[in-house]
């Protein structure tokens, strides 16, 4: 299975993140499939982590960065399947605060069409 794979949904696209653990080795192959992604046009995108149960900053670092450049775009990037020690970190960094993060998949794709 490869690292990261793409879902379209109508006017959403899911990047699904396929690996336990996300760490600085994948961070500048995440980053570049968002960038191509924004620059593709995309605007509604959900970040799928049903399969991921660690990431580290460097990674987190890159959500951040790409939710910062799809919002000036006039977009949004929204998390789902966050489960175990992934949570966590979204919890103790405070980027909870920060990401719209959806128990899951289904919910993140219904929070668009409010």
């Amino acid at each position: 299975m490869q690292s990261f794979s793409r879902e379209i949904l109508e006017d959403i696209l899911i990047e699904v993140v396929n690996i336990e653990r996300a760490t600085y080795k994948e961070t500048d192959d995440f980053r570049n499939r968002l960038k191509k992604d924004f620059e593709d046009g995309w605007r509604k995108i959900i970040v799928d982590l049903k399969y991921n149960s660690f990431m580290d900053s460097t990674f987190l670092g890159s959500l951040i960065t790409s939710l910062k450049t799809v919002s000036k775009l006039g977009g949004d990037l929204r998390i789902a399947g966050v489960s175990g020690d992934t949570k966590a970190i979204f919890e103790f960094t405070g980027t909870s605060r920060v990401f719209k993060i959806f128990k899951n998949r289904e919910a993140a794709i219904n929070s668009f069409k409010i």
